[in-house]
């Protein structure tokens, strides 16, 4: 098993690059179609997973539940998910606002575990730190909100969705693809993605044509190489690691890395009602996961309340 240094370090790497597909997508729209751009995003991931799937010589789905799930991945989370984060951000959804709505993935993951996940139960514990932690991407991101127009109900309600498809996807991994490599098999989810998102870029009639350069083929390589290929294997690894509920924190640690490289990369200001909010998101965390904080929850509701086990997986059964 891995050490916890080695988990927290994965986990870090995932926020940050996480933190930034989010400016890298808006970047790209402008140089493609979204879902032609989502879908070559992933056929140069895909091809990158399968030389080095060859070069490792990794395992492929061996049953069919595991190419079922490759397929369910492939439609839910590479298909719907990310269709949807495309499509809504090309119809007027700011970056900062994208990721405010996406943060309900932790609340929509801690709910979907629960009822799929005998591991995962649902505490008050988890809930309390959850909205507390979306209560500072909330501040974070306070002047965007302004912003939400009632012609942007639809693509808002599009990021919303692409969540809930992003949990339903992380937790069916967790329960049937522990014995699943993450090289093999996030090549076959991504090439089912890339082929279904060119079948609805030839349905909505999008231009087909070669992006333009930077905007558009810089975006989609850095989306495939780092945003994809580094950042999938990891997840899939991390995910064998740890809860799935812990996992989906990083959508709420997402929006402070997006802040940070706005105001260090941009023009874009951070203030110290951002810095606060970021102090909350962190805040929210350590009380959803913090054994110190659940028996202190324990201690003054006079209760039990489960000790949280975002590391260490149950036993597998064999």
């Amino acid at each position: 098993m891995a050490t916890s240094s080695t988990r927290s370090a994965a986990f870090v790497m995932l926020c940050i690059i996480w933190g930034s597909t989010w400016l890298a997508i808006r970047i790209g729209l402008e140089g493609a179609p979204p879902f032609l751009s989502a879908s070559l995003r992933f056929v140069v991931a895909a091809v990158v997973l399968l030389v080095l799937a060859v070069v490792f010589r990794s395992k492929w789905p061996q049953n069919r539940t595991e190419w079922t799930l490759v397929g369910f991945v492939g439609i839910v989370l590479f298909t719907a998910d990310y269709g949807l984060i495309y499509w809504g951000e090309n119809n007027g959804v700011p970056s900062g606002l994208s990721a405010i709505l996406f943060a309900t993935f932790p609340l929509q993951t801690a709910l979907v575990a629960n009822a799929f996940l005998k591991s995962e139960r649902l505490t008050v514990q988890k809930l309390l730190g959850i909205g507390v932690g979306f209560g500072g991407v909330v501040l974070i991101f306070r002047s965007q909100l302004g912003t939400a127009g009632p012609e942007k109900v639809f693509p808002m309600l599009s990021i919303v969705l692409a969540a809930m498809c992003a949990a339903f996807a992380t937790v069916a991994v967790k329960r049937w693809g522990h014995d699943t490599e993450p090289i093999t098999f996030n090549a076959a989810s991504m090439a089912v993605g890339a082929a279904a998102l060119a079948g609805v870029s030839l349905i909505a009639r999008e231009p087909w044509a070669v992006p333009t350069w930077p905007q558009g083929l810089g975006a989609i390589l850095y989306l495939a190489i780092a945003g994809s290929v580094v950042t999938f294997v990891a997840w899939q690894w991390l995910l064998k690691e740890m809860q799935a509920t812990f996992l989906s924190y990083i959508a709420l640690i997402i929006p402070i890395v997006a802040v940070l490289l706005g105001a260090s990369l941009g023009n874009e200001t951070f203030d110290v009602i951002d810095l606060a909010g970021a102090g909350i998101v962190l805040l929210g965390i350590y009380v959803s996961t913090s054994r110190r904080a659940a028996a202190f929850a324990r201690a003054a509701m006079g209760q039990g309340i489960a000790d949280p086990d975002p590391v260490d997986p149950p036993p597998r059964k064999t």
